[in-house]
Formats: C-alpha cells, sequence, structure tokens
C-alpha cells in the first residue's frame, strides 16, 4: 500500500510487529534518481534506529543514505551512525577526490581537519578543561573555518554523493527549508516523507509538513498505544510535569485513524515470546496480535526463572518500601531500587548478558540513584519515556504512572515489574494488569523472588 500513490497512508502496528523495518523497507524501494526520499522521526534516537534500518537492508545497501544531525544532539548524546552528514563530510577527499573540482580538494581538506578539533569538544569535553592559550586559538579558528566551509561542503556532497534518502528528525524537517536548515546550500524538493513512531509526531506538526511540502506523499508508522505525542517540561513536581508535557492535539497515528485515508495494519508480532502476548492483548489490542516467533527462540528467561506456571514470564514483585520526595521534587523508593539490584545480580550470576538486561523507571530520582549501579554493571537504564520503541530482551521496570500507554514496553524473553501492589491497586490500569497478575499466579514478594531466581 506505501508504493501505491496515495497521498498519505497511516500503518498501524503493534507492538514487535517491525514497523521501523516496514518504514526502511518502503524508503529503500521508493527511492528514485529523480526523488528524494525523508525519514523522520521525533527524536534523534528514533532516527538513528529508522537510519541504522535501513542501513542493514542489504538489498539496499547501493542507496547513497544521509542522516543530518545537529551538533547540540550530538553533544547531548544523540546515537550516531555512518550516515551521519558529518562523517560524509570528513571523507569527502578521501572517497570522492577524483570527482572533486578545483579548490574543493583544499576546502574538503580544511573541514576535515577542523571537523577532527571540533568533535573534540563534542565527544570528549573533558579533554578541552586545561588547554594552552594557543590550543584555544586553534579551536576558534577551526570553528570558523567549519562555519565558512559547511555550506560548500553540503553543495558538494549533493553533487558527487547525491543522497536518496535523507533522515531526519521532525524539527530539522520543518526547519529544513529555512535560511538555516540543511536546504541551505541545496534546495530539496520532498517526494515521499515516510514518518515513524507517528504517535508522537503532533497533529500540528503533520498539518505543517502538509503544508509545507504540500506534494509530498505521506506515509505514517506507528502504534496507537503508544506514548502519545509530548515535550519535556521542567516542574517543582513530577504529577505536574507529566501533565504540562502532553501536547493537547493528537498523535498523527491516532488522528489518521480517525479519518478516511488508506490503512494498513500490522498484527503479527515476530518479537516477543508467544506467552508474553497474553497481558498486552488483554490490555491494550482486544487480542488482535498473534506470534509468529518460535518459544524456542525466547528462551533466555524461562531456562532461569522458575514459576508456578512455567510459560507466564512476567513477573509483578510487590516491594517494600517507601515513595520520598527529593529535594528537586521527584520521587525515589531506596527499597524498590534494592530488589531491582537483587534481580539484575541473580540474573547475571544465571550467565543471562549484561546487554539482553535493562532497567526502567519513570522518575528522575530514582533514574539518578540506579545510574552508577547500572553503568558499573554495564547494563542499559531507561526512563519510560525514552525507552518507548525500544526492544529490549529482559527489563526490570518500576515506579510507572497509570497510563496504559506509558505501559507498552517491547521485551523479548520476559519482564518483572516493581511495586507496590496495595497503593497500586487502587489505579485503574494497574488494577487490571494485577487481575491478571492474581490469575496468572506470578505476584511474588522480595522474600520469595530468590525462590524464582535460585
Amino acid at each position: 500500500m506505501g508504493s501505491v500513490d496515495h497521498p498519505v497512508v497511516a500503518i498501524q502496528a503493534a507492538y514487535g510487529t517491525g514497523k521501523t523495518v516496514v518504514g526502511a523497507l518502503l524508503a529503500g524501494r521508493l527511492a528514485n534518481p529523480r526523488h528524494l526520499i525523508v525519514a523522520t522521526a521525533t527524536t534523534n534516537t528514533a532516527v538513528a534506529q529508522f537510519t541504522d534500518t535501513l542501513l542493514k537492508l542489504s538489498d539496499f545497501r547501493h542507496l547513497n543514505i544521509l542522516r543530518f544531525v545537529s551538533d547540540s544532539a550530538l553533544a547531548d548524546g544523540a546515537p550516531t551512525t555512518e550516515a551521519d552528514l558529518h562523517v560524509i563530510l570528513k571523507g569527502l577527499s578521501t572517497n570522492y577526490g577524483d570527482r572533486l573540482w578545483a579548490g574543493e580538494q583544499s576546502l574538503c581538506d580544511t573541514y576535515a581537519r577542523g571537523r577532527e578539533l571540533m568533535e573534540t569538544m563534542i565527544f570528549h569535553p573533558d579533554r578541552t578543561l586545561s588547554l594552552t592559550d594557543e590550543e584555544r586559538d586553534e579551536y576558534r579558528i577551526a570553528d570558523q573555518e567549519i562555519s565558512d566551509a559547511t555550506e560548500e561542503a553540503v553543495a558538494i556532497v549533493f553533487r558527487v554523493r547525491r543522497p536518496s534518502v535523507v533522515f531526519m528528525t521532525t524539527s530539522s524537517l520543518l526547519n529544513s527549508p529555512s535560511r538555516s536548515g540543511i536546504s541551505k546550500a541545496h534546495p530539496l524538493a520532498y517526494h515521499v516523507i515516510i514518518g515513524d513512531e507517528a504517535s508522537q509526531i503532533p497533529e500540528p506538526a503533520f498539518v505543517a509538513m502538509a503544508t509545507r511540502f504540500p506534494y509530498a506523499r505521506h506515509v505514517y508508522t506507528g502504534d496507537v498505544n503508544q506514548l502519545e505525542s509530548h515535550v519535556r517540561c521542567p516542574s517543582p513536581t513530577s504529577d505536574a510535569s507529566s501533565k504540562a508535557a502532553l501536547f493537547g492535539a493528537k498523535g498523527v497515528t491516532e488522528l489518521l485513524l480517525h479519518k478516511r485515508v488508506p490503512l494498513a495494519p500490522l498484527t503479527t508480532t515476530f518479537m516477543m515470546h508467544p506467552a508474553l502476548n497474553d497481558l498486552p492483548n488483554r490490555l491494550f489490542y482486544d487480542g488482535s496480535p498473534v506470534s509468529d516467533t518460535e518459544a524456542a527462540n525466547r528462551h533466555l528467561l524461562l531456562g532461569n526463572c522458575r514459576t508456578s506456571k512455567p510459560r507466564v514470564l512476567s513477573v509483578f514483585v510487590d516491594t517494600v518500601g517507601t515513595s520520598r520526595c527529593s529535594p528537586s521534587g521527584s520521587r525515589f523508593n531506596e527499597g524498590e531500587a534494592q530488589t531491582c539490584r537483587d534481580i539484575v545480580q541473580a540474573l547475571m550470576v544465571k550467565q543471562i548478558p549484561a546487554p539482553s538486561i535493562a532497567v526502567i523507571t519513570f522518575y528522575k530520582e530514582q533514574f539518578c540513584r540506579m545510574e552508577q549501579y547500572t553503568a558499573q554493571q554495564r547494563i542499559s537504564l531507561y526512563t519510560v519515556d525514552s525507552v518507548q520503541g525500544r526492544q529490549i530482551d529482559m527489563p526490570a521496570s518500576g515506579e510507572f504512572l497509570d497510563d496504559k500507554l506509558r505501559l507498552v514496553i517491547r521485551y523479548r524473553h520476559g519482564q518483572f515489574v516493581l511495586g507496590c501492589v496495595k497503593a497500586l491497586e487502587e489505579l485503574p490500569i494497574w488494577a487490571r494488569l494485577l487481575q491478571w497478575a492474581r490469575e496468572q499466579d506470578v505476584i511474588v514478594s522480595p522474600v520469595t523472588l530468590p525462590d524464582l531466581l535460585y
């Protein structure tokens, strides 16, 4: 359907159905020397994942792919890819020297030298704390030279390595036709816009894209049950922050599902152990997703954890401890954090590899208190918002709000959910989850938890 000439297409994709792969496949199939495809998402992390997915598709290795990511985003820790603009620009002299015009070789060499210096500041800022005056002058000169050379270097890229697919965040896409955008040096005529994680693209952004690029086709893949469009709004209290962060407008996925546009549902999941489909099917999807995954391929937890019903791989741990308020207004629960550390330690004793374990928390203070431990163990630590759309082998989750859109976590082998049953059963969504857990007999306490893990 995405390959047909519809002006707008919506793809409603349940968890684990491969919507990012579908989006990347569409980008590759629609790529044409005469037309430019742009692939977008709201966050640099999602865009990097989208880019890497297309780079891994062997059928499209011949395509020139370009991802725009700002230096400020890189300084904030945005993931990098081999298709990033600054990577391509640094390699112009080496990879395309025979296609450069007179004087361009020198310009590209100047850019590459200056960029190497600037990336030291971006990726290793600690190295710049004790610079001599001469070294500071060198950085200032490099910064000025890069500013002067970047516009011309981008124009060279579009001549010697014209991209078939350009990846960028939605905000960068809307800014691209402006004087400060990526199109300043080379105007871009977008033929197709493909939006991934479309539930997080707000309706005003969709209207702006449709207005700014009136001749482009739009294809959006997303999950209406995933976290909706939001922004981070600092606030003295976490509850106020949560409410302030939500846009009043709908996300693109929800918007298009209620409009008369072509819709393609994806309901076959390929990620989770088949037994793990039951909970999200009951809570969110009315039983529509079906599994096409062999249970034998998702045995990482099943072979190391003994439950009263061996095929149930979601365990709820009724934790002890009290949720307390930090000076910043966020919250933490030391008892919950200790239980989480115990679970992680037990899993690692069972030889479950660190990259397969992740810890998820809602509150920033709880995140900070777990940060040193997870870094030492080399396991991933996420907030609820940042983990949306990621695929995790085995998460240990805690401190969620009563929001079903924050409960859909993509896990492959199993999960441990930590919380206080007495407090959570007063909340509507959590009450349904706990009812399911009681039916499955998978509620345990920290005291009985070792019986499952040892």
